[in-house]
């Protein structure tokens, strides 16, 4: 991350998680997970220059100012803000570093600002130890929980994440009865963990998944799950470690259908990023429209939900536009305060519109990006005309 982003803990990803405005309460994380992709961010952003602190609280007023209406100079998070578009907390940093938060009370101040205005919030931690936690600022607000959680294994976890709590401290100490919704983000799935020993025939232990659900069920509402991005892993050792990623696609479908069978079982929803059409809604990160509602159509979580639910059979370059609020048409990037981390922003949009960039983010790359493809997104022009089309994995599976 930039020394510009460091300051601010504000930016807008809504490309790369489809429904949610990004922010962190602050700099570093303690978590040392060796999984974790912000390391590498880091890294190609600073030039390969070590952090000068392992972890400092992000400055708010950015986010006080966007809250009170005031410009930041960022016209695309100013509309997303006024709109009451959802916000994402930790997606760099744990929100509730251990023994930090008590002292420095940074996300409970960003909770206090949050309360004024009712904003809708949806919270990733790994840890959910109260007390850590404004808990009574929390059940006054609204807010949903995601608690990180890549396996019940103690072991698994040890080799995974350095300073994190064990698996069944951390779904104990989960309060209840205090959010709208609570969701167990199997982050990442990692399905080698799971192989069974011994047996022929057999790639997955599928009571070791049970047992996983039997942990979280009765206290989550959901489950949502992501394959491990082995180009993402900052730490090359742990990919030795956990063995060859060598499940075929049709073995990973019948993986998720497992799990999505067993998690409606135990009345928990399912989620998935990478064969959407397996979850229970197109927006992967385990929010329903009517939970938090999404006013802002161009994103790309709504348009998704047509392709979804059959209403369209693919999406054009003119449905794209045509989703474009009119506000944000002729909105140049420029020069501005808040930086957009987006891969497809970084070179060209200081010259362009808003919405040049939303579309050519879809049209210069026939096969999308890696991430939406995986998910069953994919484009190609007939008779001249971009569409792009989703893929139905329910077809795939027995």
């Amino acid at each position: 991350m930039s020394e510009q982003g460091n300051k601010l803990g504000i930016s807008s990803q809504f490309l790369h998680c489809p429904l949610l405005i990004s922010i962190d309460t602050y700099e570093g994380c303690l978590n040392e997970c060796r999984y974790c992709f912000t390391r590498l961010q880091y890294k190609r952003q600073n030039k390969g220059k070590p952090r000068s602190e392992p972890i400092r609280p992000a400055r708010l007023a950015y986010w006080e100012r966007v809250l009170n209406g005031e410009s930041i100079r960022n016209p695309m998070i100013e509309y997303l803000v006024k709109k009451k578009h959802p916000a994402q907390l930790g997606t760099k940093a744990d929100p509730f570093p251990r023994g930090v938060e008590r002292e420095v009370q940074n996300t409970r101040k960003f909770v206090e600002l949050c309360n004024q205005f009712n904003y809708p919030v949806y919270i990733t931690t790994k840890n959910p130890d109260v007390r850590d936690m404004p808990i009574d600022l929390l059940a006054k607000g609204n807010y949903v929980l995601g608690i990180s959680l890549a396996s019940h294994q103690a072991a698994h976890i040890k080799m995974l994440e350095r300073n994190t709590s064990k698996p069944s401290e951390r779904v104990d100490q989960i309060p209840t009865g205090v959010f709208k919704k609570i969701i167990i983000k199997w982050h990442p799935f990692i399905p080698q963990l799971f192989r069974t020993k011994g047996r022929k025939g057999e790639n997955i232990d599928w009571g070791e998944i049970d047992r996983f659900l039997d942990e979280i069920a009765g206290i989550a509402d959901a489950v949502a799950i992501s394959f491990l991005n082995a180009a993402k892993v900052w730490d090359p050792q742990l990919l030795e470690e956990i063995g060859p990623d060598d499940f075929t696609e049709l073995e990973e479908l019948a993986i998720l259908t497992y799990i999505k069978e067993q998690a409606h079982k135990r009345n928990l929803e399912f989620y998935t990023a990478n064969y959407r059409a397996l979850s229970d809604s197109p927006v992967c990160c385990g929010l329903r429209v009517d939970e938090f509602k999404m006013y802002t159509p161009w994103v790309w979580g709504f348009l998704i939900w047509k392709l979804y639910t059959g209403e369209k059979e693919y999406l054009t370059e003119n449905d794209l536009i045509d989703a474009f609020p009119d506000e944000l048409r002729y909105e140049m990037f420029a020069r501005i305060d808040v930086p957009l981390f987006s891969r497809w922003a970084r070179y060209t949009a200081k010259k362009t519109t808003i919405l040049e960039e939303y579309i050519k983010n879809f049209t210069t790359n026939r096969k999308m990006n890696p991430a939406n493809f995986f998910a069953g997104l994919y484009s190609q022009v007939v008779d001249g005309e971009f569409r792009i089309y989703f893929k139905d994995y329910r077809e795939m599976v027995c």
